[in-house]
């Protein structure tokens, strides 16, 4: 799942349509969600012409992806989806998301099947569902429903290196819900087990690491996603990488800076923004190292090539590059990654987070 919604016709801005749809829920029936759902109800309903999702945010399945695309036929999901529509035939009533990966560690894929809850009328989807069905030499097996084990509305991100990762989102019904915590789990003695968690200022800084690493091992290529806006949409083309850590130089200052401050205990400046700053004394790069990380940002929502996403939070890396001439790096954390907003020098003395 991504945090784009594809922006077409007229579109409200993200803050007005979640108010929008909040008092329209509070006063009439009409404003539900009207997820997109495999049912034979959806197929009925689709004779008549389906709004963007950017005009109807019902169509936002659970707030985090447009969901425009028709699922790709694949066997081991056509079977994840028959068990499923033995045990609840309504299951994908509004709507529902598939995952494969080796869960349990066997050298065998197994699924994850993430679902809306609700009931017909205005509380309709107002809740998700996350049920894992593990490869056995007879075919996938369903286990017990893992949704208790999720203490936020849950958004599936995948099955990778044995783990099911996900995001934890503020809600299941709003149009564009925060993240608020990251979560991996494992499977262990027939259940998902929580492994770790992230919050907003944690996972910057373990991307941010994370880009270190990249560049101390020389693998900077691995890098270009990082270096673009925000995520890539599948089937577009995406962008040229920004090319600022083509500059060697540039490079190592960046990677010097994270080594210096990303260990560093972070200084409450509010609620919501914590910095640090570390200051060399001497040298050719003498000067003040600074991260300034805010997970409020006023811009809580940005459109970048007609998507809208969620920003959860922004961060800043700053270093001297001599003669009173500094340069930073502003990041955008998206979907739990972190995207290059801006990259420019600045007067030492003039910079604002």
């Amino acid at each position: 799942m991504t945090a784009a919604q594809r922006a077409g016709g007229v579109a409200l801005p993200a803050v007005a349509g979640v108010a929008l749809c909040a008092a329209l829920l509070a006063a009439a029936p009409g404003c539900e969600r009207k997820g997109a759902s495999t049912s034979s109800d959806a197929a009925a309903a689709s004779v008549a012409p389906a709004p963007s999702p950017a005009t109807d945010p019902a169509l936002n399945w659970g707030g985090t992806t447009p969901h425009d695309q028709p699922p790709v036929a694949d066997p081991l999901i056509a079977q994840a989806e028959a068990a499923m529509r033995k045990a609840d035939p309504k299951f994908d009533k509004f709507e529902v998301d598939y995952f494969s990966g080796d869960l349990d560690r066997d050298g065998r894929d197994d699924v994850a099947i993430e679902y809306g809850i609700g009931e017909e009328g205005a509380m309709r989807h107002v809740a998700k569902s996350v049920r894992v069905l593990l490869a056995r030499n007879d075919g996938l097996q369903l286990q017990a429903d893992q949704t208790d084990k999720f203490e936020d509305c849950p958004a599936v991100r995948g099955i990778r290196d044995g783990r099911l990762w996900a995001d934890g989102l503020e809600a299941c019904m709003l149009p564009f819900p925060r993240t608020l915590n990251y979560y991996q789990f494992e499977w262990r003695d027939g259940g998902l087990v929580r492994v770790a968690t992230e919050d907003a200022q944690q996972r910057v800084l373990s991307r941010l690491r994370a880009m270190r690493e990249a560049i101390e091992a020389g693998k900077v290529s691995t890098l270009d996603a990082n270096l673009r806006p925000g995520p890539t949409i599948k089937g577009e083309t995406a962008p040229a990488p920004d090319p600022v850590f083509a500059d060697a130089k540039r490079r190592r200052a960046f990677a010097d800076a994270i080594g210096l401050l990303s260990h560093l205990e972070l200084q409450r400046l509010d609620d919501h923004e914590r910095s640090a700053s570390f200051v060399k004394p001497r040298g050719p790069d003498a000067g003040e190292r600074r991260l300034h990380i805010d997970t409020a940002p006023d811009d809580a929502t940005v459109e970048i090539d007609g998507y809208t996403y969620v920003v959860d939070a922004r961060a800043t890396v700053e270093w001297p590059e001599g003669d009173g001439v500094g340069y930073h790096l502003r990041w955008r954390l998206i979907d739990g990654e972190l995207y290059l907003e801006e990259a420019d020098a600045h007067d030492l003395d003039g910079l604002e987070s």
